[in-house]
């Protein structure tokens, strides 16, 4: 309460004595006010805007963990990062939904557990191109209960990664230090220590393609309002000039995405346009068919390769590379 708001010594012995002698009676209607509403989460929203520093930094994470997923998994993985959102923990808890690799870990020097969601249907996909599967769109895991053993491999290894990048991009504002406490699969068996404790959500975009989801981080907000100070200023946490090398690798990535014809072309023949023009019905052209294939990508000649057959599909095994090609 304000001091303005707090009666004096003064003013209190002046109020007891206007009620002992009857001039001030208790049912009498104090000055007319207007009441006004008052947001009391505008504190929180208020200081979260006094840390503009973080989203700077979330930027450089997003950049460095799309870098260790492409490297890692082979993907073309585009990293992007949402809006921060504050919530009662509780809420957040509830709002995640099917399995999940929920990961509580603690980051020093911030107090408490943080946590770091990690989508199943995410984990799924990563095991299908991990280990050669179809890549189809993710949602597998939603009809299951838990995850299974290979994704929870996963998700420790997807974990490291992005604790590793984390610690990294905010190096030289802060200092981090985590360590990984537990897991589980469910937020079901997750209680937050204090339900009306206001976390920060920091929404981690994953595409792949057309298709997306996100990785969650949460955070406890009495564990960043502690660091405000650091956070204040976008000095440190300025993003440094993209050099040519960065953008290199950012049009690579995003080309992995687009779609090419591929043409397997088993062999040609050249004919006068006398011999096209007396072609009929039940007219046979002699041709000799070749061992090797040449391999075609947008009418520009790719690789030379054996044909046969893979899973009752027609294949081309590539044995050599023509010109400067290289496949990575």
């Amino acid at each position: 309460m304000a001091n303005k708001d707090v009666l004096t010594e003064g003013e209190l012995e002046a109020l007891m004595d206007g009620f002992s002698s009857g001039d001030v009676r208790p049912e009498s209607p104090g000055p007319a006010t207007n009441c006004e509403p008052f947001d009391f989460s505008a504190r929180e929203q208020d200081l979260l805007a006094q840390m503009p520093a973080l989203r700077n930094l979330h930027q450089k994470h997003a950049q460095a963990f799309a870098l260790e997923i492409e490297s890692r998994y082979r993907i073309a993985a585009q990293v992007e990062v949402e809006e921060a959102q504050l919530s009662r923990m509780d809420q957040a808890l509830a709002g995640i939904d099917g399995p999940v690799g929920i990961n509580l870990v603690s980051i020093a020097p911030l107090n408490g557990l943080s946590l770091v969601v990690i989508p199943g249907d995410l984990l799924s996909f990563l095991v299908d191109s991990y280990f050669g599967g179809g890549q189809s769109p993710p949602g597998g895991p939603a009809a299951r209960e838990c995850l299974t053993p290979t994704e929870r491999r996963l998700n420790d290894v997807l974990l490291e990664k992005f604790l590793a990048t984390l610690v990294k991009a905010w190096q030289g504002t802060v200092e981090l230090v985590p360590a990984v406490k537990s897991f589980e699969s469910s937020a079901t068996f997750l209680q937050a220590n204090a339900p009306g404790e206001l976390a920060l959500a920091f929404p981690f975009s994953v595409a792949v393609g057309e298709w997306s989801t996100r990785i969650d981080w949460l955070v406890p907000y009495p564990a960043l309002e502690a660091l405000r100070l650091k956070l204040s200023g976008t000095g440190s946490a300025i993003m440094p000039r993209r050099a040519d090398s960065d953008w290199e690798r950012h049009f690579l990535r995003v080309l992995q995405v687009v779609d090419l014809e591929v043409v397997g072309s088993f062999t040609s023949e050249r004919a006068s346009i006398a011999d096209v023009l007396a072609l009929k019905r039940g007219s046979i052209l002699p041709l000799k068919m070749p061992t090797d294939v040449a391999v075609h990508v947008e009418d520009q000649l790719f690789s030379i390769g054996e044909h046969g057959a893979i899973n009752g599909h027609k294949s081309i095994k590539i044995k050599e590379i023509l010109g400067d090609r290289s496949i990575s």
